[in-house]
C-alpha cells in the first residue's frame, strides 16, 4: 500500500505542466465593519514577502493585480488555473465580479478565457479570521493560527495525469474497505500495480503529451469494472453547504461567507455539468441580492436551469424549541414568499440539519407552509439513546404525518469510506434501498470542492459500495413517495439528548424574543382593528415597520443565536437589533391604539384611560397608572361611574410620582374598556401609552429591608397586627402608610391562601382555602432556589452537566424581607437573598381577585459555571406532566424509569408546565423561561446559567423575569391554564386620552369568538394587501366547534395556510363563521376584502 501512496504523490507532483509564481500584487489592509464598509485602509508593503506574511487576525487584505494569460499556454489544449494558498478565507473577483471562494479547501481556481478573457483584473479579498474564543473549562475551542505565508501561482493543468491521480485514489480507497482475503481486493491491487508500473516506464514526453496516460487510466477502469461493480442500493449525492448565520463569527461575516460559497458553486457548475447543489435559508439569498447583485443574477439563472435546488422554506434555520408557533409560521411565510417572488418556486423540503431538537407540533406547522418532507442530522448526536430510524413518518400532536429523513451527517465527503460509512449506517435500506448523502464543507460555508466532484465522477469504481449519482433532495424524497415503502412512525417531539442548556443560556435574548413576539401580535391586532381609521400612508408605514421588525425577530431565532451558543459580538448586535424591534413594534402599537382611542366617546368627568384587551376572552386585570403631577385625591371609575378598587404605590423617592394600581374587571376580549380618574382638584391632560404592568422590576425598593430576627412574637400575633394596622391606614389617605416600618413575619394570609415561610424565606406551607388542601409536599419548601455547579465536559454554552444534581453549590441566604405593600388590590411581600456572588430580589404578589401568585424577580448575576433553578415540590400525585409547546401541549413522564426518560432530565416548555391529579393540580407559569425539569411532583424551572464559551460574558449582569404559581381545581384544561399563562404574558396597552365625543362606545369588542379551548392567536393584514388573516388553534387536545364574527367588510372568506393562499371557501351564515376543530388543529382564515 505504501507504493500506491507514493504513486499518488508522484502523480500529484506531475499534475501541472507549467507553473509561474505570482508575487507582484498590490496589497491593501483594511478593517471590515459591515457589508460594503471598510475602515483604516492603507497600503500593506509589509506583506510583500509572501514567505513571511506578517498578518494580524481580524484584518482584511485586498490583493490586486492585472494578469495576462501566456499566449503559448493558450495555443495548446488544457486548463489554466490560479493557485492561491494562505489559510484565510478569501473571495477572488475577476474583472470586478465574484468568481470563486478561496480557503483551506479551495485553493485552485480555473481561469476560463471564455469567461475572463486573456487579460483580466484580479482582486482577492482575503480575511484572516479572528480565532474562536478560548474555552477555559474544556479547551474545546480550535484556535487557528494567523496567516503566516501566502503562495500564489499560475499553472497549466496536465489533465490526463490529474485524472489518473483521482482514479488511482478512488480504487486504492475502495480496496481498503474490503477484507484482506477478498479476491476483489487482490485483483484491485494487481490492477493498481500494473498501472503504476506502466506509468513509471513512460518517458517525460509521453507524460506531457497525455494520450498514453489517458490510455493507462482507461485500462485501469476497464479492469476495475471487470472485477466487480457496486452493491445493491443507491446513494443520492446532493451538494450543499451548511452556513450558520452566526456562531463563531458575526452575521456581518456571514454576508461575505455567502458570496464566497455561492461563487464557488457557480464556478464548479461551469466545469461539471452534472453537478447539483441544494441551499437553504432565504436570508442568505437576501444577503446576496443586497450586497452582490451580479452574482445573485447568476444564482437565479442556476435555479432556473434546475441545477440549484431551493430547500428549507423557513427564513433561517431557526431553533425549534424557543420560538412561538406564530414565529414558526412567519419563518415559513417570509421564507417561502421570498422564494416565490424571487425565483418563481417554493421549497417542499424543510432543511434543518443542525437545530437542537424539534417540537412535536412542527409537522403540522410545516404542512401549513407547503412542506412535504423533513430532513435533519442532529438526532445522531444523542448522548444516551440511539434514535432508532433514519427514514420514517414523524407524526405530530395533531396526527399530521411528515415523511422524515435522518441523514448520517452533514459536511460530508465523497470518498469511498464516506459512502461506505453512510450506507452502513442506514437502517431502512431493506424497505427502501436508496439514501441521500450531503457532501460539501459547511458550518462556515465553503461548500463542495472539485475533489468531491471528481470522486463522484468515479463512483462506479467504488467496488463493493452502493451506486452513487448526482441527485437532488427532491428526487430522493419523490422516489420514496412513488415507491411507498412501509416505514416506521415516530410520535411526539424529536428530543435531542444533548444541548439541554440552550433552553436557558443567554436569558436576556430569550426574554427579548418572548416580549417581541407578544408586542408584534398586539401591534398587528390593533393595527387591523384601526385600519379603517388610518390613512393610506399610516397603513403602509405600519405594515412596512412590522415587516422589518419581524425579519429581525426571525433572524435572531437562528439556531445559534437564540439558544445562546454564539460569540459575544453576536449578542452585542442582537441587543441593538432588539432595540430596533421594540422601537418599530411600540411605535406601530401606539399608532394603532391611538387611532382607535380617537374614535371612542370619552365624555364625562375626569381623565379617561382606554384599556385594551387583545386576548380572545373577557379578562380581569391590574393596570398601573402614573401621573407626573400626582394622583392624590384621584379615584378610578368605570363607564357606569362605579368606583374601582385601587392601591396607591409610592415612588422610589419623594421626587418620583406615585403610581396607582387599578383593578379593572370584565375587559372584553378583542376589545377595550374605558375608565376615568375622577378628582375634586386639577386633572391631567395629554396622551401617552402606559403598560398595564411594570415591564421592569429593577430592584425597586420603597423602603428599607427589615430584619425581624429579634421579634419574639409568634407568627399569628405578628400578622394580626399587620392586618389591623393596614386597615387603619386604608381608612385614611390611600398609599400613605409607612409599610416598611411594619415587620413581615413568617405567616401571611389572603382570601385564597394561608402561607408559612421558613428562615430562608421559602414557602413551607401553602394552604388553599377554597380547595381546603395543602399544596406544598410535607417536609419540603417551595419557591426554593436550587444552585448547582454546572461544568459540562463539552459544549459549555450548549450543555447542562449531566452530574449537576450531584454538585450543589450552596443555598440562598435570606438577607431581607419586608411587606412592600398591602392594599385592596394586592399584597406585595418583598424578599432578598444572597447566593454566592449574586443577589436576588423578589416581589411575591398576592392578588385579591385571582389565585395566581406572581414572583417578580430581579437577579444581579455574577457567576461562573453555575445553574440556578427554582423548585416547587407540590403535594400532587401524577406520573406525567404537561408542558406548553408551540400551538399545543405535550405530556412527559415525571419519573426516570427508562434510559429515554433519564436522558430527558431537562426539557423545553413555553409559558407553563402543569402537574395534575384527578380533581386538582398546580401550574408553574412564566414570562420568558423555557427550561424545566419535573421529577415526581417537584416542578423546577431553570432561571439562569453561567457558561464561559463561546461568550465569556454570557448572562452576566441584571435580569428581570416573572414566574407564577397557579394552583387550581380540576386539571389544566378545566382550570383554563392556557388562558392564565396568556394573561401573565400579555400586558394590557393603556392609553391616556382626553374627554371627547366619539362614534365608539366606552366599552366595546370587535371580534366575537365563542370558544372554550380554541385560541385566536393571530390577526393581521394579508401580506399582499388583499384582506385579513386570522390564525386559530385548538389548545387542549379535544374537538370543538367555534363561532366567529368578523367586524370589517369582506368579499369572501377562505380557509388558508401559513402562505396566506385561498384554499377553500368558507360559508358564512348571518355574518358569522362556524369552524370545526380537531385536537391541536391549526386553522388559518383569510377574509378577502372588496379593495
Amino acid at each position: 500500500m505504501e507504493r500506491i501512496r507514493r504513486f499518488i504523490r508522484e502523480l500529484s507532483e506531475r499534475q501541472w505542466l507549467e507553473s509561474v509564481s505570482l508575487r507582484e500584487w498590490s496589497i491593501t489592509r483594511s478593517t471590515y465593519v459591515v457589508p460594503g464598509v471598510y475602515e483604516n485602509s492603507a497600503p500593506y508593503t509589509e506583506g510583500e514577502d509572501f514567505d513571511r506574511f506578517p498578518s494580524k487576525q481580524g484584518t482584511t487584505y485586498f490583493f490586486r493585480r492585472r494578469l495576462e494569460l501566456p499566449k503559448e499556454w493558450l495555443e495548446e489544449a488544457g486548463t489554466v488555473g490560479l493557485i492561491f494558498e494562505s489559510g484565510g478565507e478569501g473571495l477572488l473577483r475577476v474583472n470586478g465580479a465574484s468568481y470563486q471562494g478561496l480557503d483551506r479547501n479551495h485553493t485552485f481556481v480555473t481561469l476560463d478565457p471564455q469567461r475572463t478573457g486573456t487579460r483580466m483584473e484580479l482582486e482577492i479579498e482575503l480575511y484572516d479570521p479572528i480565532p474562536e474564543p478560548v474555552d477555559p473549562l474544556n479547551q474545546q475551542a480550535v484556535i487557528q493560527p494567523p496567516i503566516t505565508r501566502v503562495s500564489s501561482q499560475l499553472v497549466k493543468v496536465n489533465r490526463p495525469v490529474q485524472s489518473l491521480m483521482y482514479t488511482v485514489t478512488i480504487v486504492r480507497d475502495s480496496l481498503r474497505l474490503l477484507p484482506e482475503s477478498d479476491m476483489r481486493r487482490i485483483r484491485l491491487m494487481e490492477a493498481l500495480h500494473a498501472s503504476m508500473d506502466a506509468f513509471v516506464s513512460m518517458d517525460e514526453g509521453s507524460i506531457r503529451e497525455g494520450a498514453a496516460v489517458t490510455e493507462l487510466e482507461q485500462e485501469l477502469v476497464r479492469r476495475v469494472k471487470l472485477i466487480g461493480g457496486n452493491s445493491e442500493g443507491t446513494e443520492h449525492m446532493v451538494g450543499q453547504s451548511h452556513i450558520d448565520i452566526a456562531w463563531l463569527w458575526p452575521v456581518r461575516e456571514t454576508v461575505r461567507k455567502t458570496s464566497r460559497t455561492f461563487s464557488t458553486v457557480d464556478a464548479l457548475m461551469n466545469e461539471y455539468p452534472e453537478y447539483r447543489y441544494a441551499q437553504s435559508q432565504p436570508l442568505l439569498y437576501q444577503f446576496l441580492k443586497d450586497h452582490d447583485p451580479e452574482l445573485y443574477e447568476r444564482v437565479k439563472a442556476r435555479i432556473k436551469e434546475g441545477r440549484w435546488e431551493l430547500v428549507g422554506g423557513m427564513w433561517v434555520e431557526p431553533d425549534l424549541n424557543i420560538p412561538s408557533g406564530e414565529s414558526l409560521m412567519r419563518q415559513m411565510l417570509y421564507g417561502q414568499l421570498f422564494y416565490q417572488e424571487e425565483f418563481g418556486r417554493r421549497s417542499h423540503i424543510e432543511w434543518l440539519p443542525d437545530t437542537f431538537g424539534y417540537c412535536a407540533s412542527l409537522p403540522q406547522i410545516l404542512k401549513h407552509g407547503g412542506i412535504r418532507y423533513f430532513m435533519t442530522t442532529k438526532l445522531g448526536w444523542n448522548d444516551t439513546n440511539v434514535f432508532p430510524y433514519d427514514l420514517f413518518h414523524w407524526v405530530g400532536i395533531d396526527g399530521t404525518p411528515m415523511l422524515s429523513y435522518l441523514n448520517h451527517g452533514v459536511n460530508e465527503n465523497t470518498l469511498p469510506k464516506d459512502v461506505h460509512d453512510h450506507w452502513q449506517s442506514y437502517r431502512q435500506k431493506a424497505v427502501h434501498p436508496e439514501q441521500m448523502l450531503l457532501y460539501g464543507h459547511g458550518d462556515g460555508g465553503g461548500g463542495v470542492t472539485r475533489e468531491m466532484l471528481e470522486n463522484i465522477q468515479r463512483a462506479d469504481l467504488m467496488v463493493g459500495q452502493p451506486a452513487s449519482k448526482y441527485s437532488t433532495a427532491a428526487e430522493f424524497f419523490n422516489g420514496i413517495e412513488e415507491r411507498q415503502p412501509k416505514l416506521p412512525k415516530w410520535r411526539g417531539d424529536l428530543y435531542l439528548e444533548l444541548h439541554r442548556g440552550t433552553y436557558t443560556t443567554h436569558a436576556r435574548n430569550k426574554r427579548h424574543n418572548r416580549k417581541a413576539e407578544i408586542l408584534y401580535r398586539e401591534a398587528e391586532l390593533w393595527g387591523t382593528m384601526a385600519f379603517p381609521a388610518l390613512n393610506s400612508g399610516e397603513r403602509k408605514g405600519m405594515i412596512r415597520a412590522l415587516h422589518e421588525g419581524w425579519k429581525l425577530i426571525l433572524l435572531n431565532q437562528f439556531h445559534d443565536i437564540i439558544p445562546g451558543s454564539a460569540i459575544t459580538e453576536s449578542y452585542v448586535t442582537s441587543e441593538k437589533e432588539y432595540k430596533e424591534v421594540f422601537k418599530l413594534g411600540q411605535t406601530s402599537l401606539h399608532t394603532a391604539v391611538k387611532a382607535v382611542a380617537e374614535q371612542i366617546n370619552t365624555e364625562g368627568e375626569g381623565i379617561p384611560y382606554v384599556v385594551f384587551n387583545g386576548l380572545g376572552w373577557t379578562r380581569n386585570a391590574v393596570i398601573s397608572l402614573t401621573e407626573d403631577q400626582g394622583l392624590a385625591g384621584f379615584a378610578p371609575h368605570d363607564a357606569d361611574g362605579t368606583p374601582l378598587l385601587y392601591d396607591m404605590i409610592p415612588g422610589e423617592s419623594d421626587a418620583e410620582p406615585k403610581s396607582m394600581h387599578v383593578y379593572v374587571p370584565a375587559i372584553p376580549g378583542f376589545g377595550y374598556t374605558t375608565i376615568w380618574l375622577k378628582a375634586t382638584g386639577a386633572s391631567g391632560s395629554g396622551e401617552g401609552l402606559i403598560d398595564g404592568r411594570s415591564e421592569e422590576l429593577n430592584d425597586k425598593r420603597n423602603d428599607e429591608l427589615i430584619d425581624d430576627s429579634n421579634d419574639n412574637r409568634n407568627d399569628d400575633q405578628k400578622n394580626d397586627l399587620h392586618h389591623e394596622r393596614i386597615h387603619e391606614l386604608k381608612d385614611g389617605d390611600a398609599g400613605s402608610a409607612p409599610i416598611a416600618q411594619i415587620q413581615l413575619g413568617d405567616v401571611w394570609e389572603t382570601k385564597y391562601y394561608r402561607i408559612r415561610f421558613n428562615h430562608r424565606g421559602e414557602i413551607t406551607s401553602l394552604w388553599d382555602k377554597e380547595a381546603q388542601r395543602e399544596i406544598v409536599k410535607p417536609g419540603e419548601s417551595a419557591n426554593r432556589f436550587h444552585f448547582f455547579h454546572d461544568r459540562p465536559t463539552l459544549w459549555d454554552a450548549w450543555d447542562i452537566d449531566t452530574r449537576y444534581e450531584d454538585q450543589p453549590a450552596g443555598d440562598a441566604e435570606l438577607i431581607g424581607k419586608q411587606l412592600a405593600h398591602q392594599g385592596d388590590v394586592q399584597d406585595v411581600l418583598r424578599f432578598s437573598w444572597r447566593i454566592h456572588e449574586s443577589v436576588i430580589t423578589q416581589d411575591m404578589i398576592l392578588y385579591h381577585h385571582d389565585k395566581r401568585i406572581d414572583f417578580q424577580t430581579h437577579v444581579s448575576w455574577n457567576e461562573s459555571h453555575k445553574l440556578l433553578k427554582v423548585g416547587f415540590p407540590i403535594d400532587v400525585v401524577a406520573d406525567k406532566a404537561t408542558y406548553e409547546i408551540p400551538f399545543g401541549t405535550i405530556e412527559r413522564p415525571t419519573h426516570r424509569n427508562t434510559s429515554w426518560e433519564q436522558a430527558q432530565y431537562e426539557v423545553c416548555g413555553h409559558r407553563f408546565a402543569d402537574v395534575s391529579e384527578h380533581g386538582y393540580g398546580v401550574s408553574l407559569i412564566n414570562d420568558c423561561k423555557y427550561g424545566y425539569d419535573i421529577q415526581d411532583s417537584t416542578i423546577r424551572l431553570s432561571l439562569l446559567r453561567a457558561p464561559k464559551w463561546p461568550d465569556q460574558t454570557a448572562d452576566l449582569g441584571e435580569h428581570v423575569f416573572t414566574y407564577s404559581l397557579y394552583p387550581h381545581e380540576g386539571d389544566w384544561r378545566q382550570a383554563g391554564v392556557v388562558r392564565k399563562a396568556a394573561e401573565l404574558n400579555h400586558e394590557l396597552p393603556c392609553l391616556k386620552t382626553s374627554p371627547k365625543k366619539g362614534t365608539l362606545a366606552p366599552v366595546h369588542s370587535w371580534i366575537e369568538l365563542e370558544s372554550v379551548h380554541v385560541v385566536l392567536d393571530t390577526v393581521k393584514p394579508a401580506e399582499d394587501g388583499s384582506g385579513y388573516i386570522l390564525r386559530l388553534y385548538e389548545s387542549a387536545g379535544g374537538r370543538e366547534e367555534v363561532r366567529l364574527e368578523w367586524p370589517h367588510a369582506y368579499e369572501a372568506a377562505y380557509l388558508s395556510n401559513a402562505l396566506e393562499e385561498e384554499l377553500e371557501p368558507i360559508v358564512c351564515e348571518a355574518g358569522s363563521l362556524k369552524l370545526e376543530f380537531k385536537p391541536y388543529e391549526i386553522r388559518t382564515i383569510k377574509f378577502r376584502t372588496m379593495n
